[in-house]
């Protein structure tokens, strides 16, 4: 086939090939999915690939915490007898070990499996039309498992999203739907993702909403909220249904304390900040070095190993510090300095070729800084009623706010990670407070950063303005009449006779698109006689071309300057369609 990477959404090649020369209008939506169609709602037939996905999300979840602790076991339990002669020092090859292998599956099999996912998700959805490779989902779940179990200082999250938003894209590719489906199937995942490894359906639905495709717009919002409501359940089958992180019943203060939330809000805004800037400049420094990767695979796992040998809360997600600091039995000074070594570690473990998510890592080092926050402010004001836990609670919210610059995914995934109710109105203070600071300091967040350092302008996908925020590949129609380039002319007008097409593309005998002829261009030359001369010496002798990640306003920019009114279509440099400016008048108002 002459597919290449990305959405199905022009695919007559094939049609083409298959019936030598002759037309062929290929169907909207072939296969299982145009027969759903044929019987039931699309509403109704996205709430059935809802639940599909939220089932693949849910196991997908359960499988991953599964083969973390099996890595975990392996290295923290089976290789104590190995190395147990090196004294305090028997932890430290273990992060070598663990990153030297990650960094080469990683680098051998999926590149897009490296770092913390969740950006990778992001690009897909913005750049290759919602498509992920199927092989991402079993790399990730492996390197970042065993990234995690070794000691890498990452999170287990970023991995779920990209592990669930390619289980979704690869549903969506299998039943050939369109690009803006495939971005919906793609949210379900990732929302699923979230739900189950959180236990936070809502969350899950916030997340994929504010983070992943940056609107709240109403649209697939169904089919996203039932793929992780079942993702949710099926987790609480297997792992239990209890808040992530069991934490007791706080004193918030009277409100006439709740400027101390304020000053929280400030202060994790600031750490957002300061997360983002040492974690990409982390990953710099290790760029510029001219090193093989596995040389800064072996510095990052000895340089996060020597922080492990006498600070091992650093290694892995460390959820269980975090009740710690929940439950006020960390002390100041170590709540300082997990939050430092924390941000070192997880930054060196991205940096040196690591795989794990971004998420816990914040989550971690909000704990240490609103629980420092708060035995400083215990001393301080001792009857002011407030527990340091407290602080600590609605800080992790305040980081993940900052970092991610969603303050309402924060508030909701706390809200429901807690499961206490008084402590909404602090949450909604701080989490607004510090994505405000974060923002201001940073128009790009924690995730948009890396794609914005890729040349990908995430913010302009997602602008309001329809025709800055839709693709020419998204305007590609389904239906188009193609014909074989050495057809002749009198053919050809038989094939438009029985259509109502206005143009046709034109292909060669390997099947690759040449360009476009209109139905009048075969008219006129029918009336001067040239009725057997082939299709192809219609073409221009140039045809401007767009790529088909351009916005259409950028495509109707280009018609206006070069004075035509169509543009041929390219992806990777390959032509995959013709756009014409009544497409994007139909692309514009179908989305209007």
């Amino acid at each position: 086939m002459g597919k290449k990477s990305g959405p199905k959404v022009v695919d007559e090649r094939d049609a083409v090939n298959a019936s030598g020369s002759g037309s062929l209008l290929v169907p909207s939506f072939p296969g299982l999915h145009g027969r759903l169609l044929r019987v039931l709602p699309e509403p109704v037939v996205l709430l059935v690939y809802g639940v599909v996905i939220g089932v693949a999300g849910g196991y997908g979840a359960v499988g991953f915490r599964k083969l973390i602790d099996l890595f975990t076991w392996l290295f923290f339990k089976q290789g104590h007898p190995l190395f147990s002669g090196l004294g305090r020092a028997w932890v430290w090859p273990l992060p070598i070990i663990g990153l030297l292998i990650v960094s080469f599956i990683v680098r051998t099999f999926a590149p897009e499996a490296k770092g913390h996912g969740v950006p990778e998700v992001m690009a897909a959805i913005a750049e290759n039309g919602g498509v992920i490779r199927i092989r991402v989902v079993f790399v990730k779940a492996f390197a970042s498992a065993l990234n995690i179990g070794s000691g890498g200082s990452v999170g287990r999250e970023g991995p779920i999203v990209q592990i669930g938003s390619a289980a979704g894209s690869a549903l969506g590719q299998w039943l050939g739907l369109p690009e803006r489906r495939m971005r919906t199937l793609v949210a379900c995942g990732a929302g699923a993702g979230i739900a189950a490894t959180f236990n936070a359906p809502i969350g899950g639905v916030m997340f994929a909403t504010e983070v992943i495709l940056g609107s709240f717009a109403l649209e697939n919002f169904s089919a996203i909220v039932l793929a992780s409501v079942v993702s949710a359940a099926i987790a609480r089958i297997y792992l239990g249904n209890h808040p992530s992180f069991p934490i007791p019943v706080y004193r918030m203060g009277d409100f006439s304390m709740y400027w101390l939330y304020l000053v929280t809000g400030i202060a994790a805004g600031l750490w957002s900040f300061v997360y983002i800037k040492v974690l990409y400049g982390t990953e710099d420094w290790f760029d510029a070095r001219k090193w093989p990767f596995w040389v800064k695979a072996f510095v990052g796992g000895a340089l996060i190993g020597l922080m492990g040998m006498w600070f091992p809360q650093v290694f892995g997600v460390g959820y269980p510090t975090v009740d710690l600091a929940l439950t006020n039995h960390l002390a100041l000074g170590l709540l300082l300095i997990l939050l430092v070594l924390k941000l070192l570690a997880v930054s060196v473990t991205i940096a040196a070729g690591g795989s794990g998510g971004v998420f816990s890592p914040g989550l971690y080092m909000g704990s240490m800084l609103g629980g420092a926050i708060g035995v400083v402010f215990a001393n301080l004001l001792p009857h002011s009623g407030i527990s340091p836990g407290a602080l600590a609670a609605v800080t992790m919210a305040g980081v993940f706010a900052g970092s991610a610059q969603a303050p309402v995914t924060s508030i909701m995934m706390l809200f429901e990670m807690t499961g206490d109710y008084n402590i909404i109105l602090p949450l909604m203070i701080t989490s607004v407070v510090s994505a405000t600071v974060a923002g201001t300091l940073s128009k790009d967040n924690i995730y948009t950063l890396k794609l914005v350092r890729r040349g990908l302008d995430i913010v302009r996908k997602r602008q309001p303005d329809r025709m800055k925020s839709l693709t020419v590949g998204e305007a590609l129609p389904a239906h188009r009449l193609s014909l074989p380039a050495d057809m002749s002319v009198a053919q050809a007008w038989t094939q438009f006779d029985k259509t109502r097409e206005w143009f046709t593309l034109v292909r060669d005998a390997k099947g690759t698109l040449l360009g476009s002829v209109a139905r009048a261009q075969v008219l006129e030359a029918m009336q001067r006689g040239d009725i057997g001369v082939s299709l192809d010496t219609l073409l221009p002798s140039t045809i401007a071309h767009i790529d088909h990640s351009a916005s259409l306003a950028d495509a109707l920019e280009k018609m206006n300057e070069l004075s035509v009114t169509y543009l041929l279509v390219t992806r990777n440099g390959t032509p995959i369609g013709v756009i014409g400016s009544s497409d994007i008048v139909h692309a514009y108002r179908g989305a209007s």
